[in-house]
């Protein structure tokens, strides 16, 4: 993957500035136009989530994982158009030729709209149940295709291999990683709900574990374990994961540590909408009063962090760097986090007017994460694709394999 040499075309802050205002605003533009129920083809919320998500993820396999390998040698702006014309196509190809058309209709039946139809479930319903299916294969990905890089610094093969048997070698092991993820976490509760097979699935094991058998204890967890990792490769600069030096235990050390932390946040925060809402109460179904809905919210909340950690390290070059590498480390973590606060409100003063969504704390009709996803793709794909051209120039870049343990360029 790229290593840029760039710096600030208009000087800090103001080419973070400048990029954030330009960036958000692409995203906000697209945004009304494709997705908002208000706006020209009300894409929301399906198929819009299956396909944003897929191109996150596309594109991540297209630069931490083959290094943008066989283009990573075109200029900036030709790579990215390059690059971005590559990632939607793979997209609509993986979304409806290979899971909805291919693996749905041979092997998952969960993937595939027409199967499920076939099975006697209204279409409405399946359009549901497929989106929910394969967006959530992305959102195991997300993790499990990353943390090879982020964590492990691509050890074994660093130094070992090139393009594209590196990334080959890299994606194989974490596409066995990501299919044992969605199996163990996501597949069992979907039998029960979708393919109505309740015996293997009636309490999904975690439901023993934590007393919650709904799906969204996954994904509360699993979203602050993403946000955590990507942290560690944007403003955490591999911080603190990297004291443990030696590979695999550095990687191993990371990896528990943030599934720990993201088990105490989801927790914390649990206690958090326990003091502001009460209790749960046990038939509620959706809103604050739902358990299931309080496991959600707490992805959402995860949610809220990814653009201003993203635009932090990018576009506003990780400052502070000149205050000491531990205090410089509490000042962006925090800073995101009262970021995110802010950004928090300000969704759901605008849902109505900017997003045509209603401002509801309800699952069913307001999912924050659509459109928190949706805000990253043009700064993700500006700087994976773009060298982030016109905000930076670059000097050139070093293309490399990543030998350091942690000397990676993540989301």
């Amino acid at each position: 993957m790229s290593e840029h040499s760039s710096s600030a075309r208009w000087g800090q802050p103001l080419s973070g500035f400048i990029a954030f205002i330009v960036l958000l605003g692409i995203a906000l533009i697209s945004w009304i136009v494709l997705a908002s129920p208000a706006g020209i083809f009300k894409l929301y919320e399906h198929p819009f989530i299956e396909f944003l998500a897929w191109m996150i993820l596309v594109g991540l396999w297209q630069t931490i994982i083959f290094g943008n390998w066989p283009f990573q040698k075109l200029a900036p702006l030709q790579r990215g158009l390059v690059q971005i014309v590559i990632n939607i196509a793979a997209t609509y190809v993986i979304i409806y030729g290979v899971f909805q058309s291919w693996l749905g209709k041979t092997i998952l039946p969960l993937w595939s709209v027409e199967a499920l139809v076939a099975r006697g479930i209204p279409h409405e319903t399946a359009i549901e149940y497929t989106g929910g299916a394969i967006t959530m294969f992305v959102l195991m990905g997300f993790f499990t295709y990353a943390f090879w890089t982020i964590l492990f610094g691509k050890w074994p093969w660093a130094g070992k291999l090139t393009q594209p048997a590196l990334g080959l070698a890299e994606w194989s092991i974490t596409t066995v990683v990501t299919l044992f993820a969605y199996g163990s976490l996501i597949y069992p509760f979907y039998v029960a709900v979708a393919l109505k097979q309740p015996v293997a699935a009636a309490a999904p094991w975690w439901g023993a574990v934590d007393g919650v058998a709904h799906l969204n204890w996954v994904v509360g967890i699993w979203e602050w374990a993403i946000v955590y990792l990507f942290m560690t490769a944007n403003i955490w600069a591999g911080k603190p994961w990297n004291l443990v030096k030696k590979q695999p235990w550095s990687g191993l050390f990371g990896l528990v540590s943030i599934f720990v932390l993201s088990y105490i946040t989801v927790h914390v925060i649990l206690m958090g909408m326990g003091a502001v809402w009460g209790a749960v109460d046990p038939k509620a179904a959706d809103g604050p009063a739902s358990l299931a809905w309080r496991y959600y919210h707490c992805a959402s909340i995860a949610g809220f962090t990814l653009f201003p950690f993203l635009i932090w390290n990018h576009y506003f070059d990780n400052w502070p760097q000149k205050w000491g590498t531990a205090v410089g480390w509490v000042v962006r973590t925090v800073g995101v986090f009262v970021l995110a606060a802010i950004g928090y409100f300000l969704y759901y003063a605008l849902s109505d007017s900017v997003f045509g969504l209603k401002p509801e704390l309800s699952n069913h009709v307001n999912k924050p994460l659509v459109w928190l996803f949706w805000a990253i793709i043009p700064l993700l794909f500006n700087d994976w694709f773009m060298e982030k051209v016109p905000f930076y120039k670059p000097a050139g870049a070093v293309y490399s394999t990543n030998k350091g343990n942690n000397k990676t360029k993540g989301m």
